[in-house]
């Protein structure tokens, strides 16, 4: 049977009233309608938002590089003073970061920077490390000395530096190798840097009978020292050191200390040691109570007749010479390069042999009388100082020259 067309007024059905969906259509709508409970409309406004975020972020990108691509980083050129060598780390930003490998000839490394090295004519002129410039001239002295007139030539026999017109304090770093035991350094010998080694080298790391080095040596320790000898010392010889005593077992061994004591007060004394080819290697003797005795023989009424120079403000009187504070110390062990001595000796090996002037397990002191070699053992020292301790500016605190009676 044939359909009539509806008449005016006739309702009609919504399926019959509209074009059917085609497939494509039927699969947007559910894609939308997965997406938005309120279908096309809430979608396409969804869709629309995003695509314009994407458009003003990309504006935002290009506006930040230019209208481009970024142009890579230009590689740094750093340059420091006097640097023969720098240092640029791999993610550095700018050349504040960049380190001196290598300084040029005639400088030294010091922190991040290279300083000068002192010749010969302003070290004996008193010239600290950190003051000497590459025109002779001393901006700073070491203990002992002050500055005589700035920019003052070293030429001929003028000075930048001049000793001391009277007794002065003096603060500066010593040296002793010590076993494991601890006590203090009065009525001991102490050094410079090169003189513990000189020590070391000379009389300890040829040894190793009973599964350690000489006197059971097994570090070597470091003092922060101020020193401030009496006025007759220097009224004496016009300089800041007294008399060097040797020590043994706390005794002091020179015939004429008493007499010493009594004229001089006591004085910290120092010598100057010139054998084997260690520059500036330097004892130090500091007089503590009762040096006329050995430590087995000490006693209270000894302690009060003789009361020695040790004090903690030291002010130039008779019995107030010196004081001394502990600054760290570094294993013989660590300097030679081995890991146990015990183990090592164990082993029949040896440190140093004055017969062959070689070790057997480790080279470290080997070739006694190179002076380079010397200088390069007396900077590891040093170094390992350093390292283990890098709060302390030891170039900050350089030893006087010794000018004893």
């Amino acid at each position: 049977m044939s359909q009539s067309a509806p008449q005016e007024g006739q309702l009609v059905a919504r399926s019959e009233a509209r074009e059917p969906l085609n497939s494509s259509d039927r699969d947007s709508r559910k894609v939308c309608c997965s997406r938005c409970p309120l279908c096309t409309p809430c979608c396409m406004i969804v869709t629309g938002l995003l695509l314009l975020a994407a458009l003003i972020a990309t504006i935002v990108a290009l506006a930040n590089h230019g209208g481009g691509s970024k142009e890579p980083d230009a590689p740094l050129h750093c340059s420091m003073d006097n640097c023969a060598e720098v240092y640029l780390p791999e993610e550095a930003k700018s050349c504040t970061e960049a380190m001196c490998r290598k300084c040029e000839d005639d400088y030294d490394q010091h922190s991040d920077a290279c300083i000068y090295r002192c010749s010969a004519d302003q070290r004996t002129s008193g010239c600290s490390p950190l003051g000497c410039s590459a025109d002779g001239t001393c901006s700073s002295c070491v203990p002992g000395f002050t500055v005589r007139k700035a920019n003052a030539s070293l030429r001929g026999l003028s000075s930048a530096c001049t000793k001391a017109a009277e007794p002065v304090k003096m603060n500066f770093l010593m040296y002793r190798a010590q076993n494991d035991d601890n006590y203090s350094p009065g009525n001991t010998v102490l050094a410079s840097p090169a003189g513990v080694m000189w020590y070391l080298h000379n009389q300890v790391v040829g040894s190793c009978l009973g599964g350690s080095r000489r006197f059971g040596i097994t570090r070597v320790l470091r003092y922060n020292v101020t020193v401030h000898n009496p006025p007759a010392v220097f009224a004496k010889i016009r300089g800041q050191f007294g008399h060097f005593v040797d020590f043994q077992w706390g005794q002091c061994k020179n015939p004429d200390c008493d007499r010493w004591w009594n004229e001089f007060g006591y004085a910290v004394g120092c010598q100057n040691q010139y054998s084997y080819r260690y520059k500036e290697a330097t004892y130090y003797s500091l007089p503590g109570s009762c040096p006329s005795k050995d430590l087995s023989s000490k006693s209270d009424s000894c302690n009060l007749l003789q009361p020695g120079g040790f004090c903690s403000h030291p002010d130039g009187t008779g019995n107030c010479t010196w004081s001394a504070e502990l600054a760290g110390n570094v294993s013989v062990d660590e300097l030679s390069g081995i890991q146990d001595i015990k183990a090592f000796c164990a082993a029949g090996k040896t440190e140093y042999s004055s017969k062959t002037d070689k070790g057997n397990g480790t080279s470290f002191w080997d070739d006694k009388m190179n002076a380079t070699r010397n200088d390069e053992r007396v900077s590891e020292l040093l170094r390992l100082f350093d390292m283990h301790y890098p709060d302390v500016d030891v170039l900050s605190i350089p030893p006087p020259i010794c000018d004893g009676l």
